[in-house]
């Protein structure tokens, strides 16, 4: 009989393109009952192979939070595809079980979103509905939605919001 979490994703709820609905509580937390958070460090989950997350303590603008994920020899993550995104969804979820919103790495650029370590554009991006709007012409940046599990938001840079720093390993 297959899992909650499996029949879930049979049925498309857990898509993540453009347009992606918010997940909820008991979604997130069935969803990272059945991922396995590997350690690296002290504090430190794994997000790829080569790759771990640490979490900054304090909330920082984006330039902030830049400047700190190169203290601790990182950069504010890159997320480049689905199986990604649940990991570090389910990294925040298991430091902090609330509805909350954290940096992604990218940028509005002249052409679109790219990522600011490297410079190439988003091929993976989970917008929730609506997003990217750019509302007041100054939503540069990238972040969770603070309102719902999952998906994507642009924000001004200015916000204050969590940091997951990726340190190469």
């Amino acid at each position: 009989m297959p899992s909650a979490v499996t029949t879930f994703l049979l049925m498309g709820a857990l898509t993540v393109t453009s347009g992606q609905s918010c997940w909820t509580f008991k979604e997130v937390s069935a969803l990272c009952a059945d991922i396995d958070l590997q350690p690296c460090d002290a504090g430190e989950y794994r997000l790829n192979d080569d790759s771990c997350i640490t979490i900054l303590p304090t909330r920082m603008n984006f330039q902030e939070a830049q400047e700190g994920c190169q203290l601790v020899g990182g950069a504010v993550v890159k997320v480049q595809n689905e199986e990604e995104h649940k990991r570090l969804l389910c990294m925040m979820f298991d430091t902090v079980p609330v509805q909350l919103h954290y940096w992604i790495g990218a940028k509005r650029g002249p052409d679109g979103f790219n990522w600011v370590r490297g410079g190439e554009p988003l091929e993976f991006a989970p917008w929730r509905e609506g997003q990217p709007d750019n509302f007041n012409d100054n939503e540069d940046c990238v972040w969770t939605n603070a309102r719902c599990w999952g998906p994507w938001n642009d924000m001004p840079c200015s916000e204050l919001s969590s940091v997951p720093c990726q340190i190469p390993k």
